[in-house]
């Protein structure tokens, strides 16, 4: 196995359990924090447009949004086809994107403790690579 890959392993498992503890006080998981970040970010989505991007089945995305929904976080507006609903994040879900993001920038910006930007651009370009050698 290249080493790069193996440090990826080895990094995985020590960062989603200290970002799982930012996420926490917030009653948050790692997953809803990810769909409210993509809403966010991006913007209203469908369940299999986020299916597709996270390369995961779109039950597993229908079961997240309906948390999120009962957390009064997202709300689902229907398109012209009914079969066809768009994920919003709600004022409340909103706010909660704002506290969320403070706190995982904080989190983040610890592991970055001594590396520069420029650092940070090279991972970047070859994580893209990656995704998208890994999407062919």
């Amino acid at each position: 196995m290249n080493s790069m890959f193996a440090k990826f392993k080895i990094l995985q498992r020590p960062y989603a359990n200290g970002l799982q503890q930012v996420l926490s006080p917030f009653q948050m998981s790692e997953a809803q924090w990810g769909l409210i970040r993509y809403i966010y970010e991006v913007g209203p989505a469908t369940n299999s447009e986020i299916a597709l991007y996270w390369s995961v089945e779109k039950p597993s995305v229908t079961a997240l949004a309906q948390k999120l929904i009962d957390q009064n976080l997202i709300y689902v507006v229907y398109g012209t086809d009914k079969r066809k609903k768009v994920m919003h994040l709600t004022e409340e879900g909103i706010v909660k994107y704002q506290q969320l993001k403070k706190a995982v920038h904080t989190f983040q910006s610890s592991l970055l403790e001594g590396v520069t930007d420029e650092e940070c651009e090279i991972v970047e370009k070859v994580l893209v690579k990656l995704q998208q050698n890994i999407r062919k």
